[in-house]
């Protein structure tokens, strides 16, 4: 799609211009967002109408929304990803689609209690359950991805563990099978960047040697047909929702801040951490604290909305 074909073209470059400020506290990288941005977007159309798009397209009827990091620091995972996630798929789902949120089996719970606070019609699904054959697209969000070398690394280089693959391997079914995918990620090492490897290795910091006995980097080569950076994962996904809700001229298809600030609250209820600061019942998201991301949303559906409101013409 050419936004030359969407009157009002600007409200896209205005969705994915909000997803690139960087909010998040002092300690964590800075200044690439754009740069990654740059990169996965080249001279094409806004990366979240590019993906908001190609998820509307008719032969798309279930998408998998996958998202989940659990284990080690985060046995019951961290804020940024479920929330995006559950997000995404009620926006889907009011578009006509299917969607189900798929997590890691020690992050169900989790995830349900997000989808009460988000409100939708849409399933929670074990990643030990889903395949890749039961679905068109794929969404990644906040979804770490193994380097060449098939380790996984912390955003800092350091390497995890006690991750398992699941998501590279569903992903990358998918991509054999010709079918979507889209990742939204804020560091490098998220599934997705793979499509713009060599230069993600470039610009985030230990791209190029994460410092552990692997020392190849922490970009992950996991790649998806649209990647898209964004300041932290979860508003890469409010985004799309936001360009979702334009596109089918329902400015109100990504839920309200309050829901939003309800859907953190329920996931740091049961047990998940806020990933900027790991601080233990913190309401925040990647060191973001609520308010702000509540105003983040507030500002991308009024960003949608006032695409559909007409201003009378002054003398």
């Amino acid at each position: 799609m050419s936004t030359a074909t969407v009157s009002g073209a600007a409200v896209f470059e205005n969705v994915d211009r909000l997803s690139q400020v960087e909010m998040r506290p002092q300690g964590l990288p800075a200044g690439i967002i754009g740069q990654l941005y740059a990169v996965a977007r080249g001279d094409g159309e806004p990366l979240a109408l590019q993906a908001a798009a190609a998820l509307r397209e008719p032969s798309i009827e279930r998408v998998a929304c996958v998202t989940g990091i659990a284990g080690g620091l985060l046995p019951r995972g961290e804020v940024d990803g479920p929330i995006g996630a559950a997000a995404l798929a009620n926006a889907l789902v009011n578009a006509g689609k299917t969607a189900d949120v798929v997590v890691p089996q020690a992050m169900v719970h989790v995830a349900e209690a997000v989808r009460a606070a988000i409100g939708g019609d849409f399933r929670v699904v074990s990643e030990l359950e889903a395949t890749p054959d039961g679905y068109d697209a794929a969404v990644t969000i906040e979804k770490l991805g193994r380097n060449r070398k098939g380790v996984f690394h912390t955003i800092f280089g350091a390497p995890l563990q006690d991750q398992a693959p699941t998501g590279d391997e569903f992903t990358e079914a998918m991509n054999r099978a010709g079918k979507l995918t889209v990742g939204i990620g804020d560091g490098g090492n998220e599934i997705g960047f793979g499509a713009i490897f060599d230069r993600a290795r470039e610009i985030v910091p230990h791209g190029m040697d994460c410092g552990c006995p692997c020392h190849d980097g922490l970009v992950t080569s996991t790649a998806t047909t649209i990647v898209f950076p964004a300041s932290v994962s979860n508003f890469g996904a409010y985004a799309i929702a936001a360009a979702l809700g334009v596109l089918d001229e329902k400015p109100l298809l990504l839920v309200s801040p309050t829901r939003i600030a309800a859907a953190v609250e329920a996931a740091v209820t049961n047990g998940c951490l806020d990933g900027g600061t790991f601080e233990p019942g913190r309401v925040a998201d990647d060191g973001i604290p609520i308010e702000g991301v509540m105003a983040y949303v507030s500002l991308l559906r009024t960003i949608a909305c006032q695409h559909f409101r007409t201003s009378p013409r002054h003398a």
